[in-house]
């Protein structure tokens, strides 16, 4: 392999690779959070500043994937020693990159998605005492995977029997036993995930 088709594969995988970070970084405020929660780490709030940054770095996303299939599908002429040109192809290899690389941009482009399919909202069901229902008012909630974390982290209070968050509305629905658990008790938990509780 020559230097000049070496350059021609790294200037190729350039854009793929940089699609895929620019597709993570797009929805590092659903991603973020829930590898936080798996890890039980809490500050997933946090990620929901990337929010704002969305359109934008999904548009930059697109544009270096669109990148990287030009440079991949576009015809090439090489020079020969003998002075006639040939029309050289991408190798099988790069082919191979760049779909696999597309099959992880719209993995993680559609993960918020994904993630809202995969949530229930049940919580610890034996019901013994008086019960109760709540709406709390969540700020920075911007996708499925900010209701994941809240949701996640409120579960595992004793005496939650059923709940919803909803970042469209911005609210957690929680349904609890009054004697094994309060709305502080609530507060708490969802702060502790970075989030913030409107007070009332």
């Amino acid at each position: 392999m020559n230097a000049k088709s070496q350059r021609d594969k790294k200037l190729t995988s350039l854009p793929i690779f940089g699609s895929i970070i620019l597709a993570i970084i797009t929805h590092l405020c659903c991603i973020g959070p829930v590898v936080l929660a798996v890890l039980g780490v809490g500050g997933a709030g946090l990620f929901s500043k990337f929010a704002n940054l969305r359109p934008y770095l999904m548009g930059m996303t697109g544009v270096f994937l669109g990148l990287a299939f030009y440079l991949t599908y576009r015809k090439r002429k090489v020079r020969c020693d003998d002075g006639t040109c040939k029309i050289r192809k991408a190798s099988k290899w790069n082919k191979i990159a760049l779909w696999a690389g597309t099959v992880l941009v719209v993995f993680f482009m559609a993960f918020p998605h994904l993630v809202g399919s995969l949530i229930t909202s049940s919580g610890n069901h034996q019901m013994k005492g008086e019960i109760s229902e709540v709406i709390i008012f969540v700020e920075r909630m911007t996708c499925s995977s900010c209701e994941f974390n809240i949701e996640n982290a409120v579960k595992k209070l004793d005496g939650i029997i059923k709940m919803k968050a909803d970042h469209k509305k911005g609210e957690v629905n929680i349904k609890f036993e009054k004697d094994k658990v309060n709305r502080n008790d609530m507060v708490k938990a969802i702060n502790k995930t970075g989030y913030k509780v409107i007070k009332q």
